[in-house]
């Protein structure tokens, strides 16, 4: 299974009986061998410091043990001799490194393996930190003492795996039990989310569970109030569009039914103003199409360095007869030494078209429009400002699509209300900046273009 508590609880088992194998081991190897050192010490004191000192030395002096046999201890008091068995069933010998019996109190011993003569006691015989040969006692204590040392490791043995056991068990129940409370939170959460519809988009789910759970159940609803407001945008922009479009297909239709059913004359006049009708729609589709490519980061650009003083003089030069037109007075003032900007000009163009535009649409006869440029922290700022009043809530829409204020639609029911928003497309596609500010009786578009390198 490929739940996430069953994938913990493996992980989490596989832990701890890990660690209970090393532990384990390492329990098992230190009590041996801490068993083992105080057998080895009790041999030792068995068999009497004198004769293992006596058995190093005779080895150091003559380099072999022949004729050791005289130094083995017997009885257990450390005494060498070679009399019978030895006192009380006490037998020793001494084997060499490869194993064999070479000396011994018993002398049946002699030449057979140390393995070989049954349970004994031993204490390793060093001669300048080289082990030369194996010091051994055999007695009916000592074979005794040999089985309790087994029956003492295999004891240790089953109670090491006894609490093995048991401390398994408890894992994997306390593994369980933390991987579900772990992964319950966010199986609650997938079954809250589980049953939302796109009509749904934009409720909430309860913020609970650990830390991961809350961030992860914050980021959702975060998410769900960004799809949310989408959806609204998107249907939004659609009653938008299907409003803009009604009014020129509307127009349109009844010119042409009305030329149709000779109402009006098949003439110029009346043609002009269907055709203005097809105009209007063209424009409206490639502001939309021009609009999408720009949101959508698509928009083919060809940035490069541009004169700022020309572009300004070539704006208000295109400008210059409509204003004359409407009597509305455009002037412009280009700080001096101002550094070249880098950007495609074309789009350029276009941004200052759309504003000087929406200027003159918004402008009184008599009225002037003042454009300026000046130096700013990103390059070259530009200011088209033009007389107007306009609310704080109405300057948070001006870059909105469709969106026109009251009385801009009194005046301007011809534009698409596209204009704004594609201006601000084109000035964050170039990266640059762009605000509206309106104070004094002034409404002010604020443009901010990096420079060239």
């Amino acid at each position: 299974m490929n739940r996430l508590w069953v994938r913990l609880t493996v992980g989490f088992l596989g832990i701890v009986l890990l660690l209970l194998l090393m532990v384990t081991l390492a329990v098992n190897y230190s009590v041996t061998t801490s068993f083992r050192q105080f057998v080895t010490e009790t041999d030792m004191t068995n068999l009497g410091p004198v004769a293992v000192d006596d058995l190093v030395a005779y080895f150091r002096a003559q380099g072999t043990w022949d004729g050791v046999g005289p130094l083995l201890p017997v009885g257990g008091n450390g005494q060498g001799g070679q009399g019978g068995h030895g006192a009380r069933g006490f037998q020793s010998f001494v084997a060499n490194t490869d194993g064999v019996v070479v000396a011994a109190t018993n002398p049946e011993w002699i030449g057979q393996p140390a393995d070989a003569i049954g349970a004994t006691r031993t204490t390793p015989l060093m001669v300048d930190g080289v082990r030369v040969g194996t010091l051994g006692q055999q007695s009916p204590g000592g074979q005794r003492m040999v089985e309790a040392e087994h029956r003492f490791t295999e004891q240790i043995n089953t109670a090491l795996l006894g609490i093995g056991i048991v401390a398994a068990l408890l894992a994997l129940g306390a593994a369980i039990f933390l991987s579900y409370t772990l992964a319950r939170p966010l199986q609650r959460l997938a079954e809250r989310i589980r049953p939302l519809t796109s009509s749904q988009v934009g409720e909430q789910v309860p913020v609970e569970g650990p830390t991961e759970v809350r961030e992860l159940a914050i980021e959702f609803n975060g998410l769900s109030k960004r799809l949310a407001a989408g959806e609204k945008q998107r249907q939004q922009m659609s009653s938008d569009i299907a409003h803009e479009l009604r009014t020129p297909v509307t127009v349109l239709r009844g010119h042409l039914e009305a030329m149709m059913d000779g109402v009006y004359p098949l003439d110029t006049e009346h043609l002009a103003v269907a055709y203005d009708q097809t105009i209007h729609l063209a424009r409206l589709v490639e502001d939309l199409r021009l609009l999408t490519q720009a949101e959508a980061g698509r928009l083919e650009l060809n940035p490069r360095s541009v004169a700022v003083k020309p572009l300004v003089e070539a704006v208000v030069a295109r400008f210059a007869p409509l204003a004359q037109d409407a009597e509305i007075a455009v002037k412009y003032d280009v700080a001096p030494a101002l550094p070249s900007i880098n950007v495609d000009a074309s789009r350029t163009q276009q941004v200052f078209d759309n504003l000087l535009a929406n200027a003159l649409r918004h402008t009184p006869p008599g009225g002037e429009i003042a454009i300026t440029a000046r130096t700013s922290s990103r390059g070259v700022e530009f200011v088209v400002a033009n007389p107007g009043v306009l609310e704080p809530d109405e300057l948070v829409h001006l870059f909105d699509r469709f969106w026109r204020a009251d009385a801009a639609r009194q005046r301007d029911a011809a534009g698409s209300g596209l204009g704004l928003a594609i201006t601000k497309q084109l000035v964050l596609l170039q990266h640059g900046a762009i605000r509206a500010e309106a104070h004094d009786g002034t409404i002010s578009f604020i443009v901010d273009l990096p420079a060239a390198a």
